[in-house]
């Protein structure tokens, strides 16, 4: 019976830890480069415009936005009654987009199951959006950011997260229970990889709405860097 070379084998080993710490360090350079590219250079914030937050949570970001404002009213997708506790319906509501099986199964990084770590990295069409309840929030430097736009361009902030909401027969959003009383998970379109991350739909929105982030930003500093701290 023939065996494989221990040496061959060593060799085998070692060549493809080193490609894959290239590919590593070649997807890092390449978020880096990503994140501090802009498009929409030109874009400044108006004076007065309707206000929005930018948030992250150290891994995820999220956008918050009113659930009423006279260009778009939330509250046909996002219902009172959808939430175990109506009371906790919010002024505003904080959406990220991510995938389904980290979503639900990975409230704190230890929880990660490796088959969820595996799909979201090659890939998955079962992805969730991910709505937090909030009342009149404020802004604070280290993790949550205000900013304003236009009418325009929020309406088509609106028109990018409304169409990733999936409806029942009846034009319904069908929302699930998330990790306590004040948030809920809601069937969502889109394809997750580690191309596609919760972080690059965030920029995707804002670039779609003409405002400045960067081309590719697959975490959430290459999202914030854009909306700095106030000084």
């Amino acid at each position: 019976m023939a065996t494989f070379p221990v040496s061959s084998l060593r060799k085998w080993i070692i060549r493809t830890c080193g490609l894959l710490a290239f590919a590593v360090a070649a997807f890092l350079l390449a978020s880096l480069a990503g994140s501090i590219i802009p498009v929409n250079q030109g874009w400044k914030s108006p004076e007065r415009g309707i206000q929005l937050f930018i948030e992250t949570n150290g891994v995820h970001t999220g956008l918050i936005l009113p659930l009423q404002s006279d260009v778009h009213d939330w509250t046909g997708l996002i219902r009172p009654e959808h939430l175990e506790d109506p009371a906790l319906y919010g002024s505003h509501v904080l959406i990220g987009w991510g995938h389904e099986g980290v979503y639900r199964n990975t409230m704190r990084w230890r929880d990660l199951r490796a088959e969820d770590a595996a799909s979201a990295i090659f890939g998955s069409s079962e992805v969730l959006l991910h709505v937090y309840h909030l009342k009149y929030p404020q802004a604070y430097p280290q993790y949550r950011r205000s900013f304003e736009v236009t009418e325009d361009e929020y309406r088509r902030i609106v028109s990018a997260i409304e169409s990733r909401f999936v409806l029942d027969s009846r034009g319904r959003s069908q929302p699930s229970a998330g990790y306590g009383k004040d948030d809920l998970f809601y069937e969502a379109r889109g394809h997750y990889t580690a191309f596609y991350t919760c972080n690059n739909w965030t920029s995707d929105v804002l670039r779609q709405a003409g405002i400045r982030t960067g081309i590719w930003t697959p975490f959430q500093g290459g999202v914030m860097r854009w909306f700095p701290e106030p000084s």
